[in-house]
């Protein structure tokens, strides 16, 4: 049958002469495989509806007992120029269709992953610059909620009692000197994303995380998509935040997500 639905492209490669095999995540149907022929000819028909991060309409014949599907037709359903525009805005927003990718199963629906999704991938076409680190792990706080495994980063998993990260500095400088000479780290329980206070600390294992960086993780639980722009992460943050989510993910799911595509590029830019 003829399928019409809203979609994010993942993924896309090339196929034969002038195809592309795609992955997309469907509002639908949930993460589909589509094969687009003709999307590298010189008469592409399909413009950058097919280009990875794009939110599209997508038309294909859905082959009943098949995992590949046809695309009929394709067109950008939401404008996100600015996303390409931007290393930063590139690196994070594939690290958020990695994530999806590596994560779905095929023809699983979800409608509330597919919001998620775009709305980020929206919030991050005009999210303050410098802020995008913040939106990706505002995206991973709601994405593992989605899944079921939702951190709880202000409550000790053993007492019950609100931990939260003493840690709050005046300004730039005052931050980097504390970032220095600061001894304190907490331990993150990679069960439960929330930090032991200090008597549990010492009979359990666990990520360990500076208190700068789960003051971060505290605030950026709190806030909104709305609110992110006001959110500035350090390199410092950036890394460790990077490491835990990792480790979080891989320890639920039982398989890593490491998004490649992301490190590579960072790779690349320090590179250069």
């Amino acid at each position: 049958m003829i399928i019409t639905t809203e979609a994010i492209i993942l993924k896309s490669m090339k196929y034969r002469d002038s195809a592309k095999l795609l992955t997309a995540y469907t509002e639908e149907f949930g993460r589909c495989s589509l094969i687009a022929n003709g999307a590298r000819s010189a008469k592409n028909k399909y413009g950058t509806a097919l280009e990875p991060m794009a939110c599209s309409s997508l038309t294909f014949y859905k082959k009943q007992n098949k995992d590949l599907h046809t695309l009929s037709g394709a067109e950008a359903s939401v404008r996100l120029r600015n996303i390409s525009e931007s290393f930063d805005r590139m690196t994070a927003g594939l690290a958020m269709c990695e994530i999806i990718y590596a994560s779905q199963t095929h023809e699983e629906q979800n409608s509330e992953v597919y919001q998620l999704l775009k709305s980020c991938l929206v919030a991050l076409n005009t999210v303050e610059d410098g802020a995008e680190p913040s939106l990706l792990v505002w995206f991973q706080i709601r994405y593992a909620a989605i899944l079921g495994f939702g951190l709880n980063p202000c409550i000790c998993p053993a007492s019950g009692e609100t931990v939260l990260a003493q840690y709050r500095p005046e300004s730039e400088a005052q931050q980097h000197f504390l970032q220095e000479i600061s001894t304190q780290e907490y331990l993150v329980s990679l069960a439960d994303g929330a930090p032991f206070n200090e008597v549990y600390a010492r009979i359990n294992t666990g990520f360990r995380m500076r208190p700068a960086t789960l003051h971060a993780l505290q605030t950026l639980y709190a806030a909104t998509l709305e609110t992110l722009g006001q959110h500035h992460l350090t390199a410092q943050q950036i890394s460790q935040l990077d490491d835990f989510f990792a480790l979080y993910y891989q320890f639920h799911l039982d398989r890593s997500l490491a998004d490649k595509t992301r490190r590579f590029l960072q790779s690349v830019a320090a590179a250069g």
